[in-house]
C-alpha cells in the first residue's frame, strides 16, 4: 500500500470538490441521481490462463470503489481481457472505446478511476 503525505492527501481531497463546482452544468437534473462525480472504472487482465477473470475484475473494481467513496460513484466500466499492459491503449478494445468517449461532451462521466495503475499503464512509451 502506498502512503501519501498530508499535503498530497489534501490535494487529492480538494480535487473532487473543485471539479464538482465546475461540473454543475453537466450534472443530471434528475433528483434521484447521486450528486458526486461520475466515474468510469478501467481494469485489465492479461491472460485468463494464469488469472481468474472474475476474481481479478472484482478486486480491481473493489479498490476503485474504495478510491471514489465519498467523492462520487462508478457509473460504467471498461475492462480489457487478454491485453498486456505494454499494449498501447488504442490497441486495447475497452481502453480504445474509453479513450474515444472522452471527446463526447455528453459522455456521462467526469473522471476515470483505475483500481491498480500497474494494470493500466506500463513504464516507457509503448507503441505495440
Amino acid at each position: 500500500m502506498t502512503s501519501t503525505s498530508e499535503e498530497d492527501q489534501a490535494l487529492l481531497d480538494g480535487w473532487p470538490q473543485g471539479r464538482q463546482q465546475n461540473a454543475d452544468w453537466r450534472r443530471s437534473r434528475d433528483p434521484h441521481v447521486h450528486h458526486g462525480l461520475r466515474f468510469v472504472f478501467y481494469g485489465r487482465i492479461s491472460t485468463s490462463g494464469y488469472q481468474d477473470l472474475q476474481a481479478s475484475r472484482a478486486w480491481q473494481l473493489e479498490i476503485a470503489e474504495r478510491l471514489v467513496d465519498g467523492h462520487g460513484r462508478i457509473v460504467d466500466s471498461f475492462f480489457d481481457e487478454g491485453c498486456s499492459r505494454t499494449r498501447a491503449w488504442h490497441k486495447r478494445p475497452a481502453a480504445a472505446r474509453l479513450s474515444a468517449s472522452l471527446a463526447d461532451p455528453q459522455r456521462g462521466f467526469d473522471a476515470i478511476v483505475v483500481g491498480e495503475y500497474e494494470r493500466a499503464f506500463c513504464g516507457g512509451s509503448s507503441r505495440t
